[in-house]
């Protein structure tokens, strides 16, 4: 019959066992919805503008998420999943962030220009795909 500490330590891995799995599972999670997050943030800043036209490009107008030009905005996005482990669990952390200088700009504006933005329209397209992806979590 097993004593006490040897149950103690068969339900400690299992136990660490759980954790790691749940961990990995979460991880995927977080890399299904990063993906997400950036499918969003193509369909958002594809629209085109209904402001000024410039030859064939035709601008946003204040309030509008900006209207796609050389299309340095959708293109250039860095997908990041960052997990930390401890001994309560872990914390993973999925976040999009665009590459291009301009970008705060836009979100922002600027004194000769009023905002152009788009991060909450990626995050509100996105929450409902991403609400379903973790549904299954166990």
């Amino acid at each position: 019959m097993a004593n006490a500490k040897e149950v103690a330590d068969a339900l400690e891995i299992d136990m660490d066992n759980e954790v790691r799995m749940l961990t990995l599972e979460a991880q995927s999670k977080a890399r299904r919805s990063v993906n997400v997050m950036r499918n969003s943030a193509l369909d958002v800043l594809g629209q085109d503008g209904h402001g000024r036209r410039y030859g064939r490009h035709t601008a946003s107008t204040p309030g509008e998420p900006p209207a796609p030009d050389t299309g340095n905005l959708r293109r250039n996005w860095r997908q990041y999943v960052l997990a930390q482990t401890h001994s309560k669990g872990a914390n993973i952390t999925c976040r999009l962030k665009s590459d291009v200088p301009y970008a705060p700009l836009l979100e922002k504006g600027t004194s000769r220009m009023k905002p152009r933005p788009f991060k909450e329209r990626i995050i509100d397209k996105s929450m409902p795909e991403i609400n379903t992806i973790y549904d299954g979590l166990r």
